[in-house]
Parts: structure tokens; C-alpha cells; sequence
């Protein structure tokens, strides 16, 4: 068996009532903030736990709510035990780096922990999830290393624009979450990801308006619009006019001559 011992978990959702109860117990506590803000305090140390950050509270040390729970506060809690050694490898609170894993292995633990004879499956569920708070925070991660993920994202949506891929489906494909890929994408290139599959849509739109003989509604299927208002929109939004007004002023003719 590991050295890492899980006892108990939950999901708490606010009613906007209340806050956190002040006490001591022997367990360490792993807390996941999804939504809305957490206000925590142990010993005389403070957190603000925002949503996307953990916090790793110290069994045998006083901790309690410094505030009441907001509206929209929800978050996962996991009671473990540890050798003291263990917990010091890590950070007592951060951003989680692949927010969109920890809260599926956060529900799953959840869940299994009420499946009997299933110890040694939450043990390492809730080994996995104390170690995804050892990954690098993006703002640690070198300029080359954001450089080449943003570059291998682009490299899936100038492939699979069309095929109506969207920004959690390049983010599966390169094995980081959601959240993470979108921080360094931006960073990288000043537009979100759906910034720039909408991007590349609208300017094989734009050439197939120019050149083909698709009708406006084939033309925005092609290129992965599934709803025809949305592709209006948001070619409008690139080029200040619509598709069919577009079309009109730059389609090429094509005039064939023959001299007698």
C-alpha cells in the first residue's frame, strides 16, 4: 500500500448560507474551488481560494470560515492521511494546471468511495490528485515551451477547422486541459482558440465565396459552421458584410474567349 491513505470526500454547493466551520482535525484536507470564492483561514494564515485553485489544509491544526459562503461557491474536499515528509513536497495552495482532469478525478472519487472493498482505487485517486498540485503553474512555463504548444494547436485547427473541432477537442489532442491550453494559446497569439478556429473558417469561407459554386449554406457546412445564423455572424464580424453581399462584390468570372 502507498503512504498516501484517503478517508473521506464531497462536493459542497453553497446556498449562499453560512460558513465554513471552525475546527481541528487529525486528517489533512484537499480542497478544489470550481466556482465562486472560498474564505478560509488556518491558524492565523488566510486564503482566498478562488475557483480553478486547491488548498491543502494540515490535520492537527485550527482551521475555519473567515466569511460567509457566496452564492455561487461550490467545491470538492477529500480527507487523507500522509507522512508529514510527503505533504511538504508540496505547494499549500495554487492554481491547478489541468482543471478540467482534477475534477473528473475528484468525481470519481466521489463516487467510488461508496463502492465497497474499493480502498485501493480512492488510495490512488487521491494519490493522482495530490500530485497533479506538483504540476508547473503555466506562469512557470518558458517562453519556448508556450511558443510550441500554441504552434501545436494551431497545427490541429489549420488541419481540422472544417471538421468541427472544437477548443476541448485540440486541448484532449494534445493531453492538457481546456483552461490551461486556452491561457497559453492566448498568451502566445492575443486570441482565444475559438477566436481562431472561427478565424480559419471564415476565411476558407471567404475563398469558397470567391471562387466556388457552393450555395451560402453548403459553403458554412464545408468549412464546420453547424448553424447557419452563427456562420452570418460571425463572417459579418471578420469582413462587414455578409456572405451573399460578399460573394457579389468578390466572386471571380470567369469569361472564356475565342478568336474566329
Amino acid at each position: 500500500m502507498g503512504s498516501i491513505i484517503f478517508q473521506l470526500a464531497g462536493l459542497f454547493v453553497s446556498n449562499g448560507k453560512g460558513r465554513h466551520l471552525t475546527r481541528t482535525m487529525e486528517d489533512h484536507e484537499l480542497i478544489f474551488v470550481k466556482s465562486g470564492t472560498l474564505h478560509i483561514r488556518e491558524g492565523a494564515r488566510r486564503f482566498a481560494v478562488a475557483a480553478g485553485q486547491y488548498l491543502i489544509l494540515r490535520g492537527g491544526v485550527e482551521h475555519g470560515g473567515t466569511a460567509d459562503y457566496e452564492k455561487d461557491l461550490s467545491f470538492f474536499w477529500a480527507h487523507f492521511t500522509c507522512p508529514g515528509a510527503e505533504l511538504e513536497k508540496r505547494c499549500r495552495c495554487g492554481d491547478v494546471v489541468r482543471q478540467d482532469y482534477f475534477a473528473q478525478y475528484f468525481t470519481l472519487l466521489v463516487n467510488e468511495q461508496n463502492t465497497p472493498g474499493n480502498r485501493f482505487v480512492c488510495d490512488r485517486l487521491m494519490e493522482i490528485l495530490l500530485h497533479e498540485t506538483l504540476r508547473k503553474n503555466d506562469r512557470q512555463v518558458s517562453a519556448a515551451e508556450v511558443s510550441e504548444l500554441a504552434a501545436a494547436a494551431r497545427r490541429i485547427i489549420d488541419l481540422k477547422f472544417a471538421a468541427g473541432i472544437r477548443s476541448s477537442g485540440v486541448a484532449k489532442e494534445l493531453g492538457c486541459s481546456r483552461d490551461y491550453l486556452g491561457k497559453i494559446f492566448r498568451r502566445s497569439t492575443g486570441s482565444t482558440i475559438s477566436q481562431y478556429i472561427n478565424l480559419k473558417r471564415c476565411r476558407e469561407a471567404a475563398y469558397l465565396l470567391r471562387s466556388g459554386v457552393l450555395s451560402v449554406k453548403e459553403i458554412a457546412f464545408f468549412c464546420g459552421f453547424n448553424d447557419l445564423p452563427h456562420f452570418r455572424r460571425q463572417f459579418f464580424r471578420r469582413y462587414s458584410v455578409t456572405p451573399g453581399e460578399y460573394r457579389r462584390v468578390h466572386r471571380v468570372v470567369k469569361v472564356n474567349t475565342m478568336n474566329l
